[in-house]
């Protein structure tokens, strides 16, 4: 865990990708994390702050969602340098993606590419004008 948590710092320092935890004030527990970093690529998600929720699946529910996401959607897009967010939502994740279109993110038709090749979907984006304040 050291060497994981080394990492993330030595990601944080050189702007690759921030990794934050999410806490429960009420309850003051750990419910999850947020990861996000600026995406450089030959895809449609270049210059795209790509951002990884992962979540207690008791607050995998539409409300916390935004509730959680509201607070740094705004700042992402700024502090990544980029016109867009990008997050994968699969279609068994009925509250997530509920949360992402409330919030204004789109199903993207685009693929996202990988490094090796690999092709990923299920991608929703929101772009800078269609964010919602």
């Amino acid at each position: 865990m050291k060497e994981a948590i080394n990492y993330w710092l030595f990601e944080y320092e050189r702007k690759g990708f921030v990794r934050w935890c999410i806490k429960d004030k009420r309850k003051n527990i750990i419910i999850g994390t947020i990861e996000i970093f600026h995406r450089t690529s030959d895809d449609f998600f270049t210059h795209c702050a790509l951002l990884r929720l992962d979540l207690r699946s008791d607050y995998e529910k539409k409300q916390r969602i935004k509730d959680i996401l509201s607070l740094i959607l705004t700042p992402a897009l700024s502090l990544f340098c980029c016109d867009k967010i990008a997050t994968k939502a699969i279609p068994e994740a009925i509250e997530r993606r509920a949360a992402l279109e409330e919030l204004g993110f789109y199903l993207s038709k685009e693929k996202l590419i990988g490094h090796q090749g690999e092709i990923y979907d299920s991608y929703f984006v929101l772009k800078e004008e269609n964010l919602k304040s």
